[in-house]
C-alpha cells in the first residue's frame, strides 16, 4: 500500500531533525568531534539542503570549505578555546556546557539530577566508555533528542527540550557570539540558534 504523502514528508523532516541533532553533539563533544572529519563533511553535504534560511547555507559552505582545506584541526582548536580553557580576559571567558551551572551556579547540581530522571525514563543510558561527559552537558542532550527521535520516544524527547536544552539556549548561544576568535563556532551557534527556534516552535505545539 502507498505511504500517504503527508506521512512521507512527516518522516523526511523527522530524519532531517535526527540528522541536525547528531550533526551537533558532535561539535559539542570533544571525544565524538576528534574523530568526526569524514562524518561532519556528509553530514554538511546533506544538512546544507535542509539550510532552515539563507544566511545557514552559507554557514554550511564555510565549514564545508574549511574541512576540505584544513580538514578537523580548527574545528578542535576553537573548541578547546571556547569550552576548555579557562581564560581571565573579559572577552574571552569559557562557554559552560552544563545546565547546572545557568541555573544554580555550579557544575553537578539539581539539574543534573532532573536530566538523569529523564534519561531512566528511556532504555537509553550514558555510554561512559564513549562519552567523558556527564548527562547536563549540552553535547550529550543532543545526543539523548537524537535518540529519543530515533526511537520515537516525542514525550520524553519534548520533557528532555523544555525542561533541560531551551532554558540554557539563549545564554549559551549569547556567548558563543561574542566571542570574535572563533570564527568556525559563530556560524556553528548560528545554525544551531535557527534550530533551537525551530525545535521550541514544534514542542510548543
Amino acid at each position: 500500500m502507498e505511504v500517504p504523502h503527508q506521512i512521507q514528508i512527516e518522516s523526511k523532516i523527522v530524519q532531517a531533525r535526527i540528522l541536525y541533532y547528531d550533526f551537533f553533539s558532535g561539535l559539542f563533544l570533544f571525544e565524538l568531534l576528534k574523530n568526526r572529519q569524514e562524518l561532519l563533511k556528509k553530514q554538511i553535504s546533506i544538512l546544507k539542503n535542509f539550510a532552515l534560511k539563507e544566511s545557514d547555507l552559507e554557514n554550511f559552505l564555510f565549514l564545508e570549505n574549511e574541512l576540505l582545506k584544513n580538514g578537523i584541526k580548527n574545528f578542535l582548536s576553537e573548541f578547546t578555546l571556547l569550552f576548555s580553557l579557562p581564560f581571565s580576559n573579559e572577552e574571552k571567558k569559557p562557554v559552560y556546557l552544563y545546565i547546572s551551572h545557568y541555573q544554580e551556579n555550579c557544575i553537578g547540581g539539581k539539574s543534573l539530577v532532573a536530566v538523569k530522571e529523564i534519561i531512566k525514563k528511556s532504555h537509553y543510558f550514558l555510554n561512559d566508555e564513549l562519552l567523558k561527559e556527564s548527562e547536563e552537558n549540552l553535547g550529550f542532550l543532543f545526543v539523548a533528542m537524537r535518540r529519543f527521535l530515533e526511537e520515537k520516544e516525542i514525550d520524553l524527547a519534548k520533557e528532555l527540550f523544555i525542561q533541560c536544552i531551551y532554558p540554557i539556549k539563549n545564554p549559551i548561544c549569547k556567548a558563543i557570539a561574542q566571542r570574535k576568535d572563533c570564527f568556525l563556532y559563530t556560524r556553528i551557534n548560528d545554525i544551531l540558534e535557527e534550530f533551537l527556534n525551530l525545535e521550541e516552535s514544534i514542542f510548543s505545539n
